[in-house]
């Protein structure tokens, strides 16, 4: 009895999740300073990420500028590998609502 009622809670569960809104991401598509990127947008249905890609990052001391980021929703989002070496535009996925929002990399959704 109880093995029924765990089922149908879990499908009850799994059928919510599935018939929610789409969740929102914040998103520039040009390349734009972190703390500048900040406009949300309610991503289709069928997005399941946040992407952040990171553009820029100042190479040269004192290193006061922001990095430059693109950020978007995402239908498929695969991210760089965090130990890779050379990554030009390395790429963050995170998949909650407005989790692509600080620094790319730190705990901060991403």
């Amino acid at each position: 009895m109880a093995f029924h009622w765990a089922m149908r809670l879990l499908f009850l569960a799994a059928w919510s999740v599935g018939c929610g809104e789409a969740f929102r991401c914040y998103t520039c598509a040009q390349p734009t300073p972190i703390d500048k990127c900040k406009t949300i947008t309610q991503c289709k249905l069928e997005d399941t990420a946040c992407k952040t890609i990171l553009e820029m990052v100042e190479s040269e001391f004192p290193f006061n500028q922001s990095p430059m980021v693109t950020r978007s929703c995402s239908s498929s989002c695969l991210a760089t590998d965090p130990d890779g070496i050379g990554v030009a535009h390395p790429v963050f996925c995170c998949f909650r609502d407005l989790c692509n929002s600080g620094q790319p990399g730190l705990a901060t959704g991403l």
